[in-house]
């Protein structure tokens, strides 16, 4: 309990520290111009990936897209910017399809905090980012994601103005972080004991993703994830099966599309006919970028706090280690 609430306390610390570490660590790509870019990365490590794929979907001028599988797309190949985010610098599924990037020749740049992926850095020149490690890797979000962004601004594919909100993000976390703590102290309280639906726009769902991701490690919940609009055209339907026992979180913010936040008033309406509950979560700040990180701080508060109402350990993955105790005894 003590180490997971001690490193979400110090998550403005962090982003503080990832700012003063990227902008220590120039990534030279000696005018190479991606015509993509691919993010290789699983769970914690992996999520920048999501989340930026979607962030800069409308400004970049080059497709980018996150991969957490063994394979890799059939597109990637010398023009293809590939960046490896690994926190250990082990994980299985990353340097496999690392090796594949590397044998089509793809630009490769690492993020890591040592293991493999770092030796191989070394060995072949890439350039790399480098993080503390031996902390979980969902706790590493604020290293992994600075990191990853600083590597498409270098490659041209995310602005200068952008890039500078980062700059802010540490101190604006540290004067919020008692007001997402008490946002965190009722998310909780609602959340105990529900059937948990997260919904947002299209664009946020790498937000609400992160979130699922800490609801189902740290307070060991399932729950699910949808956006709209798509929602609309498969998953609402199933709504007339909807009862008492849900939740419906709704994330909005201004850059949602109009007639997104159409579609969710209707819905949420629905929502309540059919019994369920609607809490409706907006994020804190002057900009995408710190409304993002307000939200992300208030759903690592959430997770951490319905963990503690339960009594259960946030840091324990027993699931995952025997799971990886099994692989280990077979090679690949």
């Amino acid at each position: 309990m003590e180490l997971m609430r001690r490193l979400i306390t110090e998550f403005p610390d962090q982003m503080r520290d990832a700012w003063s570490l990227v902008e220590n660590t120039p990534i030279d790509l000696s005018g190479f111009t991606p015509s993509g870019a691919l993010i290789l990365g699983m769970g914690g490590s992996g999520i920048s990936g999501v989340i930026l794929s979607r962030m800069l979907a409308a400004t970049s001028p080059v497709p980018i897209q996150s991969n957490s599988d063994y394979s890799i797309p059939g597109w990637v190949g010398p023009d293809t910017l590939v960046v490896a985010c690994s926190c250990s610098g082990n994980t299985e599924e990353t340097l496999i399809a690392l090796k594949s990037a590397q044998e089509r020749g793809a630009r490769i740049v690492a993020i890591t905090s040592g293991g493999q992926l770092a030796d191989w850095a070394d060995t072949h020149g890439w350039p790399s980012v480098r993080f503390p490690g031996g902390q979980p890797p969902r706790s590493q979000f604020g290293y992994a994601f600075t990191s990853v962004f600083h590597v498409l601004h270098a490659a041209g594919l995310a602005s200068d103005e952008q890039r500078a909100a980062f700059g802010r993000v540490g101190d604006h976390l540290a004067a919020g972080q008692e007001n997402a703590i008490s946002r965190g102290e009722s998310l909780a309280e609602l959340l105990d004991g529900r059937k948990v639906l997260l919904y947002s726009d299209a664009s946020q769902e790498g937000l609400i993703i992160r979130w699922r991701q800490q609801l189902n490690e740290n307070s060991k919940m399932l729950c699910s994830h949808h956006v709209f609009p798509e929602m609309n055209h498969n998953e609402l339907v199933g709504w007339e099966s909807g009862d008492e026992q849900i939740l419906a979180v709704v994330f909005q913010t201004p850059e949602d599309h109009p007639r997104t936040r159409a579609r969710m008033d209707v819905c949420m309406e629905i929502f309540q006919e059919q019994g369920a509950d609607v809490v409706v979560i907006e994020g804190d700040g002057d900009n995408a970028i710190l409304r993002f990180f307000d939200l992300v701080h208030v759903g690592d508060w959430t997770s951490l706090l319905l963990a503690e109402n339960e009594g259960v350990d946030p840091v324990d993955i027993r699931n995952i280690d025997q799971l990886k105790e099994a692989l280990s005894k077979i090679p690949y």
